[in-house]
């Protein structure tokens, strides 16, 4: 269970809280907005009303115990404040909603220790999974990495991991297969590729590309 504290309780806001909720984390909503946190309020652990802009409000939520802080306040100032605030307070890791690439740097040189971009950050993941038809899930990690939910060449079908070398020839790593609902390591070079399941692989994205076809 790690203990969460989300700022903005606004469409990303309140539903984050109450994911995280739902996963048994323990998660105050707070929001300057009375109407907001009387609606979302018996959906998370704790909720708070106030102005977080306001130093002295921020302190007393006592945003040092929180293991994670997530502002995802919309206006931009206002988040650039409160982010400022929160490391000054010894927030421990910050997380940061960003609404523009400009929104995104200033977040950064105000201490936030990582910036989510939800638009654009699922508007790129929609592109790389319906520009490639072999291409089920994605998760980025970098600009040029991330890993994959794929179906495997059909001229891998039958071989094993070891005979086909994936990681020399073609620069990726599979680490994973997916038996219906649930994702199963793969920890022996004598896994062997079928047509029917998907395999989880990570590296460069112009590397699987090349691949999932």
């Amino acid at each position: 269970m790690k203990s969460v504290l989300v700022i903005g309780a606004g469409k990303f806001g309140h539903h984050l809280a109450e994911y995280l909720c739902e996963m048994d984390n323990d998660v105050m909503l707070a929001d300057k907005k009375e109407s907001i946190i009387n609606e979302y309020s018996d959906n998370v652990t704790t909720a708070e009303i106030g102005d977080f802009t306001v130093k002295s409000n921020l302190e007393a939520l006592g945003v040092s115990d929180y293991d994670y802080v997530f502002v995802c306040v919309g206006d931009f100032q206002d988040s650039l404040v409160i982010t400022d605030y929160l490391k000054e307070l010894g927030a421990g890791f910050v997380i940061a909603k960003a609404t523009s690439p400009i929104h995104e740097k200033f977040l950064l040189k105000n201490g936030a220790d990582r910036v989510v971009y939800p638009e654009r950050d699922y508007a790129y993941r929609m592109a790389v999974e319906y520009n490639n038809s072999s291409i089920f899930d994605f998760f980025q990690l970098n600009d040029e990495t991330g890993i994959f939910e794929i179906s495997p060449p059909r001229s891998w079908a039958g071989k094993t991991l070891a005979k086909i070398n994936v990681r020399k020839i073609h620069g990726i790593s599979v680490i994973a297969y997916r038996a219906g609902d649930k994702i199963i390591p793969i920890n022996s070079p004598d896994y062997v590729f079928s047509e029917r399941e998907h395999i989880i692989v990570m590296g460069n994205k112009n590397d699987i590309n090349k691949i999932a076809r």
